[in-house]
């Protein structure tokens, strides 16, 4: 807390002024970077205002910063900041596997902005979390380290977001060993969590992003649960020996309801993703600890910290200190800055920062709920364009179709009809699925070997699939009936409220329940 309160202060004062907070942020990340290549060639140094800003540089996709980030990667200074770009870090993208986003001491900065109030005001309103330790999400590597011309890509860990004395406190009141975020092989990197964890029995705080990932790590541990136990023994300490039999004992005589709450009886907050299509899985976490508090974590992308929780009883507020935010009706395209919000609409979240990124089309959109003094809070309804994104893995249409064709295009397949939609498996799990109407298909072996490492070339993808929240893709061919695939899907649209001469047919769907539409079987 103590760390925190300096950000914290300053963060409370500027909910009171967004409009000067955010006027002044931007003017001042102007001119420290007008003599960049991106300054000069958008005049930079001769904006004084907001709406001059506007009219000087467009709104941009990732694409139009493509051939900056290839300068950064050879070495190039001064393309998007004067600060030095220490590393890559990667995210999704919507035609490409993987983005990669500049990151640099400011933008570094930027984001202790939002993480320092969240974290002060967390202990703050539950000063019970004082009195015990936190386990704060380790994601391992999903790859060995790799580079990008003379940059490395990504955190060695995610400490490395809360600074270097940030990094001293997390080693202190982890109840998780650092070093197990560095696991190459994801079945010790859960052992190792779990154990720790089991191990721990005064845990008063999970903070994890999505909520599948706490609860596979938990249905692992039951899955596993007398290997589990027999491990945390092995150590031969009399501590060891004797938590291992409270838990041995809880499960045994406890309802599956209430013992993991037992196991941990001091725990009292897990943070998570609850908004989106993260809700459903927020309440399956909520059956495991019905008496935890379950907090919404804000609006927080690779690119940028968006909104963050600090007010109880309020949706996250907007990170009015961390960077320029602008917002775009979806309808009217008009844009308006943060203060000129309206609760109960929607807008498209765009961001000013410095990491280099300018009037940056995040592609996130929200609902504007309410405000704290002149902040507004909102919560966080979807990616804007087409994506499914279950469990984090953030598949974009636009990327999806590219990998099917890729997948397909060796076996000189006839299709006429292909989709790729999330379905569960006879183990409870969910992966994806390609259905194919075709009379044949030459080699499904190969069909699935490709179409999944093209899938994973998006690193989110690939990451859900690292720690088993999502199950390996599969083949579902369709089989002719008196209706054909494309006229099953019409109709399935229809059934979704979209006229029939509206729809826009898509290789990509979020919805399950299609292997009960079509007639065929999994191949």
């Amino acid at each position: 807390m103590a760390a925190c309160s300096r950000e914290q202060i300053r963060f409370r004062a500027a909910l009171q002024q967004v409009e000067e907070t955010q006027r002044r942020y931007l003017l001042n990340l102007l001119r420290r970077n007008a003599r960049t290549q991106f300054g000069e060639k958008h005049h930079f140094s001769r904006i004084d205002s907001i709406a001059e800003y506007q009219q000087r540089v467009p709104l941009n996709p990732y694409e139009n910063f493509t051939p900056h980030i290839e300068a950064i990667a050879r070495g190039e200074a001064n393309v998007l900041t004067t600060d030095r770009v220490r590393l890559f870090q990667p995210t999704s993208g919507s035609t490409s596997g993987t983005k990669l986003i500049p990151w640099t001491d400011t933008v570094a900065a930027e984001f202790r902005r939002g993480i320092n109030p969240w974290l002060f005001s967390l202990y703050h309103h539950q000063p019970v979390l004082l009195d015990g330790t936190a386990y704060w999400s380790i994601s391992p590597p999903v790859t060995p380290q790799r580079t990008h011309g003379s940059l490395r890509i990504g955190f060695d860990h995610d400490a490395e977001y809360l600074g270097l004395l940030g990094q001293k406190v997390f080693s202190l009141v982890s109840a998780v060993p650092p070093d197990v975020g560095r696991c190459q092989d994801i079945n010790e990197f859960k052992t190792r969590t779990l154990l720790s964890l089991l191990a721990d029995e005064h845990l008063c705080l999970i903070s994890v992003w999505s909520p599948t990932f706490l609860t596979t790590l938990l249905e692992d541990f039951i899955g596993r649960q007398d290997e589990i136990l027999k491990m945390l023994v092995r150590g031969g300490s009399s501590q060891a020996r004797l938590r291992t039999e409270l838990i041995r004992s809880v499960m045994k005589e406890s309802q599956r309801q209430v013992w993991l709450e037992q196991i941990w009886p001091k725990l009292k907050v897990i943070s998570c993703w609850t908004h989106g299509s993260s809700a459903i899985y927020a309440e399956n976490l909520r059956r495991f600890f019905p008496g935890v508090e379950i907090q919404g974590k804000g609006l927080v992308a690779t690119e940028a910290f968006v909104s963050l929780p600090f007010q109880q009883n309020a949706d996250p507020v907007l990170a009015v200190t961390s960077h320029f935010f602008e917002f775009q009706d979806p309808d009217t395209k008009s844009i308006s800055l943060a203060h000129q919000l309206s609760a109960g609409r929607e807008y498209q979240v765009i961001v000013t920062t410095g990491g280099g990124l300018y009037r940056y089309l995040l592609g996130d959109r929200i609902h504007v709920t309410g405000f704290i003094h002149d902040a507004p809070c909102f919560r966080f309804v979807g990616k804007d364009s087409y994506v499914s994104d279950l469990f984090g893995e953030k598949l974009h249409a636009g990327f999806v179709e590219k990998i099917i064709h890729q997948a397909i295009a060796p076996q000189n397949l006839k299709a006429s009809f292909l989709l790729l939609a999330p379905v569960a498996d006879d183990r409870g799990g969910i992966g994806y699925t390609l259905f194919v109407e075709a009379e044949s298909i030459p080699d499904t072996a190969n069909l699935l070997r490709r179409l999944e490492t093209g899938l994973a070339e998006n690193f989110h993808y690939g990451h859900c699939r690292k720690l088993g929240q999502l199950s390996a893709a599969r083949v579902f061919q369709i089989r002719r009936g008196l209706k054909s695939a494309e006229a099953i899907y019409l109709e399935e649209m229809h059934s979704r409220g979209i006229k029939q001469g509206d729809v826009k047919p898509s290789l990509l769907d979020r919805q399950s329940g299609w292997e009960r539409r079509f007639e065929g079987v999994f191949r």
